[in-house]
């Protein structure tokens, strides 16, 4: 079955599970609640809890300010709360900011990037290195001192320039540069390129992204801190602050929230108008090159989010979407890597398992126009699953994550692909079921990896992941023991509540309460139907 006819369970189709005690009014109370999260313009408007590092970033800016005294009591009181303080790298930041004190352990190697594995490896750490020398709780060192011509280098291959990356590592430089007291060493063209790319957003914070927009203010400070930049960067991030005083990993993810909500809702059978409603605010947002990107008014688009936008479209309906739905395949088309796989923002990264699996289940509705991408992508990703069923994490913390996904895609693949792959894809699926089987806790659920405790994302994750599979709770057992850990997540009032898993900047959690919801109501209802492979 394509990803085009994903659509609502028929009328009497596996109803098996209508007999669990609570299922059905599960599933119609997260129905209901999220199709109340749909706005009038069909967007799903939901924020982005407060984080860390985001809030202690801007204390120190403020401070560094000094006329907004009672925003820095605010943001002194969310930093100062436990949740705040969850690990070892956001602990440093708020001992530092809060308290003056240093950090000896090596919490960024030693503890947020231990067992990270990605090409993106040394950016990364330099980062969180840096964020925590201008946060005081280490010293900044020569060995964080990038090259002058290092700083603007935006793509890992050299070719291409990811904006964000380039404004962040020039932000890194000028940092490093004065926090060693060497600021001479910045020269006039690149404060004036990072004046320009600071600028060049157009949302009010850069690119929805307050990391990277914080980290700029921060560097521009240091040279110009009188510019206007700084005056109204600083009112933007202080404008999307949440009611807890603190700074949001995202200032916009509607986008990235809705597409993936729409799918949800139409497995669910939820009003067509509303569904319509969604898709024409998606469309509304598609980018000349035919992509999208996770929120509005960016310049930066990427495969995850065209992926969960088509899906969404060709789930609600492939030909009232056409148009846009083949603007969509031509930029996975023209973002495709060599071996057949997909990166996430820039033709010529590596390519990556969730980003693979997204293009495939978004490009499956029109087979007949993509079976050569279809095929070098199901290969891949059939190359790219570990010996114990997994693959690679990726943009999540849980294990079920990518193995859902792969497993959507595989199943979603139209003829020929399916047929020609048939046995192998048959072995994978043996293989994921296998591990999530052995994975499964006593309490029936699952957790980020195998031993980690119950959590309801990776619960929901591991049963959309069987579901894709085609397993029922009629006849697996472990279905049926998800089925009914997740069932008894549900809190009194009838609320769902998860802990996070995605993560941006990698390996960083970032939290959007929104996807509890989403996710729940995919995992029910692949569990209750025939027409969710």
């Amino acid at each position: 079955m394509t990803t085009g006819e994903i659509g609502t369970a028929r009328p009497g189709a596996a109803r098996g599970l209508e007999a669990v005690d609570g299922f059905a009014a599960a599933r119609e109370r997260v129905c209901a609640s999220l199709s109340a999260a749909v706005g009038p313009d069909g967007a799903v408007r939901r924020p982005c809890t407060s984080r860390t590092l985001e809030s202690a970033l801007l204390l120190v800016l403020l401070h560094r300010r000094g006329d907004h005294p009672r925003q820095e009591r605010e943001l002194a009181e969310f930093l100062a709360a436990p949740q705040a303080q969850a690990d070892g790298f956001d602990a440093a930041l708020v001992q530092a900011v809060l308290h003056g004190r240093t950090v000896g352990a090596d919490v960024v190697g030693g503890e947020l990037l231990a067992g990270f594995d990605h090409f993106s490896m040394a950016r990364k750490r330099l980062l969180f290195d840096v964020c925590l020398a201008v946060a005081g709780a280490v010293p900044f060192d020569a060995s964080m001192l990038c090259p002058p011509r290092a700083a603007d280098r935006g793509s890992e291959n050299g070719d291409n320039t990811v904006t964000w990356v380039e404004m962040i590592m020039l932000s890194v430089r000028v940092l490093v540069a004065h926090g060693l007291g060497t600021g001479a060493q910045v020269d006039a063209g690149e404060r004036e390129r990072l004046l320009e790319l600071l600028g060049s957003s157009r949302a009010p914070v850069w690119e929805n992204y307050p990391a990277a927009h914080l980290l700029a203010l921060l560097a521009v400070q240091e040279f110009a801190p009188g510019h206007r930049l700084v005056e109204t960067g600083v009112a933007a991030v202080l404008v999307c602050r949440n009611p807890d005083g603190g700074v949001p990993s995202m200032s916009d993810l509607d986008v990235f929230s809705t597409a993936p909500a729409g799918i949800a809702l139409t497995r669910a059978g939820a009003d067509r108008a509303l569904l319509h409603r969604m898709c024409d605010y998606l469309i509304g947002q598609q980018m000349p090159d035919g992509g999208w990107a996770f929120g509005e008014h960016m310049r930066h688009n990427d495969v995850d989010d065209t992926s969960y936008v088509a899906a969404c479209l060709a789930t609600v309906d492939p030909v009232r979407h056409r148009e846009a739905l083949l603007r969509a395949g031509g930029y996975l088309r023209g973002i495709v890597g060599r071996d057949g796989g997909f990166p996430t923002y820039v033709k010529g990264d590596p390519s990556e398992v969730g980003m693979t699996a997204g293009a495939v289940s978004a490009l499956a509705w029109n087979g007949t126009d993509h079976g050569d991408l279809l095929d070098g992508a199901a290969r891949w990703l059939l190359d790219s699953q570990h010996e114990d069923g997994t693959f690679e994490r990726s943009w999540s913390l849980s294990e079920a994550n990518t193995i859902w996904r792969a497993m959507w895609a595989l199943h979603s693949l139209p003829e020929p692909t399916r047929t020609t792959l048939q046995e192998r894809i048959a072995d994978a699926s043996a293989a994921s079921h296998r591990f999530l089987a052995r994975a499964q806790n006593e309490d029936g659920g699952w957790g980020y990896r195998p031993k980690d405790p119950s959590d309801t994302t990776s619960t929901c994750y591991s049963l959309m992941a069987l579901a894709a599979m085609g397993r029922r709770p009629q006849d697996d057992a472990v279905v049926r023991a998800g089925v009914a850990h997740l069932l008894s997540r549900q809190g009194p009032d009838g609320a769902f509540t998860a802990l996070p898993d995605q993560v941006a900047p990698r390996p960083l959690l970032f939290d959007a309460p929104i996807f509890t919801d989403t996710w729940v109501l995919l995992a029910l209802t692949g569990c209750d139907s025939d027409e969710t492979r």
